[in-house]
């Protein structure tokens, strides 16, 4: 049950990360925009305010535009992915909410007394700021009802104060609209983080089948399919760097021996003992896959043919020194090798690997044999 709380709080922070990551998206735009509005402003007010209030004010949204512009810059030149972003969300936060408080208690500051036309079209401009806030911030509703609140609710209350019939009903219909942004926002965040989460869930289900495809179940190794798709990432690999790839194929001795005297149980039992053996021994660089019945292949990038043959050999010592006990009996169990190296085709490794495995079984068995690939 920890686990799938664990792989549940996962999947919710992948959800997180992708939200922020729109957001710096969407919002990019959006810092030039609150520029340029407030430039606007101080120019349609130069005639009826003071004009050092209105510098001072756009002094501050110049500063505050400055930051986020350099929090923008950053976050593109380093890219970060995953949940690497949800480092990013604390610093976008707050260079919003202080874009927001200075419009919001900066409308309040430069609002011109005795101009009602003036005082109107401020507070035009903070709802058109309101309703861009709805549009750049839709995946996060809690960042879009901080920066609707912080934007509008300070000028909101200086109209309801005022005394003015006009403003009071301004006033009213500004907290309407708020009203109406809040069920709004809400269906549209939530149906944006399902979709989301949607994605992520079929991401992870996609990935789950494309490893279930390529696993060989009873071994716990990969299957054909996984073995030949990282045989040929290897041979690519192989031929940009010109180093040696090789190849073992491994043949458990008299398995049919194992059925027929102790039952496919006891078989079933040998393979899972194999794979578990297998797996202790080679390196993680390695790819280790049963290809048939009791048939398996391990690929070895950036390995020689004496380094594959002294591998092979030691797997044959750790099979042979480590019986199957089933039902407690102990069932002795030997594997035959066979090994090439060279920088040739995945089938003309598996070609000559299988020669040389079939040279070790007509020998005798419990042996290695080995040839140097063809090319």
């Amino acid at each position: 049950m920890k686990a799938g709380i664990e792989k549940e709080a996962s999947l919710e922070a992948l959800v997180q990360a992708e939200k922020l990551k729109l957001l710096y998206q969407q919002s990019f735009v959006a810092v030039f925009g609150n520029f340029f509005s407030a430039l606007l402003l101080v120019i349609v007010l130069w005639p009826v305010q003071q004009h050092h209030v209105l510098l001072a004010w756009l002094a501050v949204i110049v500063f505050i535009t400055v930051l986020r512009m350099i929090l923008f810059t950053r976050y593109r030149n380093i890219q970060p992915d995953g949940l690497e972003i949800l480092a990013w969300k604390r610093p976008y936060i707050i260079t919003l909410l202080l874009a927001s408080v200075a419009w919001g208690f900066g409308a309040v500051y430069i609002m011109p007394v005795g101009s009602m036309l003036h005082q109107a079209i401020i507070y035009y401009f903070l709802m058109g700021m309101s309703g861009g806030a709805v549009a750049a911030y839709s995946s996060q509703r809690g960042i879009t009802l901080m920066t609707i609140g912080c934007v509008l609710l300070p000028a909101t209350v200086w109209l309801l104060m005022s005394g003015s019939a006009t403003f009071v009903i301004m006033a009213i219909a500004a907290m309407l609209f708020i009203i109406a942004v809040l069920r709004a926002g809400k269906v549209m965040s939530d149906t944006m983080h399902d979709s989301f989460l949607l994605a992520h869930e079929l991401k992870k289900a996609k990935e789950k089948a494309e490893n279930i495809a390529e696993l060989d179940e009873l071994t716990g190794l990969g299957n054909r399919r996984a073995f030949y798709r990282a045989g040929s990432t290897f041979i690519e690999h192989s031929k940009r760097t010109n180093d040696s790839l090789s190849m073992i194929v491994m043949d458990m001795d008299h398995f049919k021996i194992i059925n027929d005297s102790h039952g496919h149980a006891a078989g079933d039992d040998a393979l899972t003992h194999i794979g578990r053996l297998l797996r202790t021994n080679v390196r993680n660089s390695d790819v280790c896959a049963r290809v048939g019945g009791e048939e398996f292949g391990i690929l070895l990038p950036s390995t020689t043919l004496d380094g594959a043959v002294n591998l092979a050999e030691k797997l044959r010592r750790t099979i042979e020194d480590a019986p199957l006990i089933f039902d407690q009996d102990e069932i002795p169990m030997t594997a035959s090798f066979g090994v090439s190296s060279g920088n040739a085709s995945l089938d003309d490794l598996f070609r000559d690997a299988d020669a040389a495995l079939y040279e070790a079984k007509a020998a005798g068995r419990n042996l290695v044999m080995y040839q140097q690939a063809s090319h």
